[in-house]
């Protein structure tokens, strides 16, 4: 083929591809793969004509014809062309559409069953049912960005977030706020803000523009995939950071604990990753430990930011947050600005350590005995942080010698 005819057939390709969104009714969705040098299944193709019948504006799953034959080819290959009716497989989810085309009206039920013929797969379309949506997500981006996108440490020398594995990527998708009730449609994903819906709709769209789309894939939130609010999140900061910190490398003891102490810390600028004692530092160091290495960075997302969220170190995050629990023994106890900051830099122990739920519970002099008293009378009740309650903030049992 000569440069002149290859040129022209592109050109063809491509206004094909912007009409294939209006001629699919019509000529269903083969007509895309008529076009040169791209072809596909006839499995997808039977599964996106469905798709597009079944499925139609507002609880459609695909923007476009062309996506949703992409997407069926990765699930394929990642079900290793399975064709069973049950699990991550294409089967299943015609099955599922199937049922959809027996709904007539754009009812909950028709948005749950057109989520389960799409990309996600829902909670029934997955080997993962506690997990929705996840085993769907995974296999569309790592196909179309194998598992990596931009992480903005990236100049510190910690390279590309990546997902890994597609287990290891499942596991770590946990730590995305869910797609809610009653699932997935492309419209509500694409402008969902830090949610896995989002980064479906951005993960499929990756699979024929992978430059344009991978980074807002990403289970780190970015782009359009970030929370909407100027402050970062505490509930989602916790749930990345409970989701890769666990057993012994866990530095809160709970949700509601995690929620409480972030509630206590100054938010600080979002995105940023700045050293300073805030959730914007900690969020950031949550997802390093997602994605990058656990036992490095779990450390920085507690309660104390073990020297690298906070330039004061240990002993700045702890005197904040004794302050904020129990600021009436506070103010007896320090009455000058900097007395808690001084007299925990010369008096206890750990100033300059890591931190674990794990370590604190070994009691003692320690700042990490402090830090995890101090969580717990955050997750109280006003009423109930009297004297006895902050006593081991401040050097009471069991932080005392």
């Amino acid at each position: 083929m000569n440069r002149e005819n290859s040129r022209t057939r592109r050109s063809v390709a491509a206004f094909a591809l912007a009409v294939s969104a209006v001629v699919v009714g019509v000529l269903g969705c083969q007509a895309i793969a008529d076009i040169p040098e791209v072809t596909y299944s006839a499995l997808c193709n039977d599964y996106c004509d469905l798709e597009f019948k079944a499925c139609p504006g507002l609880v459609g799953q695909y923007e476009d014809p062309r996506t949703c034959l992409e997407a069926c080819s990765a699930i394929d290959a990642s079900a290793s062309g399975s064709r069973l009716t049950v699990g991550h497989t294409v089967s299943c989810r015609i099955k599922n559409l199937q049922d959809a085309i027996k709904l007539q009206h754009a009812s909950s039920d028709l948005q749950q069953a057109c989520a389960r013929g799409g990309p996600g797969g829902g909670d029934t379309c997955t080997l993962k049912a506690e997990a929705p949506d996840c085993e769907g997500y995974c296999a569309l981006y790592r196909s179309a960005c194998k598992g990596d996108s931009s992480n903005p440490f990236v100049t510190f020398g910690l390279g590309n977030d990546s997902a890994g594995t597609q287990k290891e990527c499942i596991d770590k998708c946990r730590g995305i706020p869910a797609i809610p009730n009653p699932g997935y449609n492309w419209q509500d994903g694409k402008n969902s803000g830090d949610t896995l819906g989002c980064r479906l709709y951005y993960a499929s769209a990756a699979l024929t523009d992978p430059a344009a789309n991978c980074d807002f894939a990403g289970i780190r939130p970015s782009g359009p995939c970030r929370d909407p609010a100027e402050d970062p999140s505490c509930p989602n900061f916790c749930l990345a950071l409970n989701t890769a910190c666990t057993n012994d490398l866990s530095v809160y003891e709970s949700m509601d604990q995690c929620e409480a102490v972030c509630g206590a810390t100054k938010p600080g600028t979002k995105d940023s990753i700045d050293p300073l004692d805030t959730v914007a530092c900690r969020s950031a160091h949550a997802f390093n430990a997602l994605l990058v290495k656990a036992s490095d960075h779990c450390p920085h997302t507690g309660p104390l930011g073990a020297g690298v969220c906070g330039a004061g170190g240990n002993c700045e995050a702890y005197c904040a947050l004794a302050e904020a629990a129990c600021p009436g023994d506070f103010a007896d106890k320090y009455p000058r600005d900097g007395d808690c900051v001084d007299d925990c830099t010369l008096t206890v122990a750990g100033k300059d350590g890591g931190y674990s739920v794990k370590e604190a519970k070994v009691g003692g002099n320690t700042v990490q005995c402090r830090g995890l008293a101090v969580s717990r009378v955050l997750e109280l009740p006003e009423a109930k942080r009297d004297a006895a309650a902050c006593a081991p903030v401040f050097g009471g049992a069991p932080c005392s010698d």
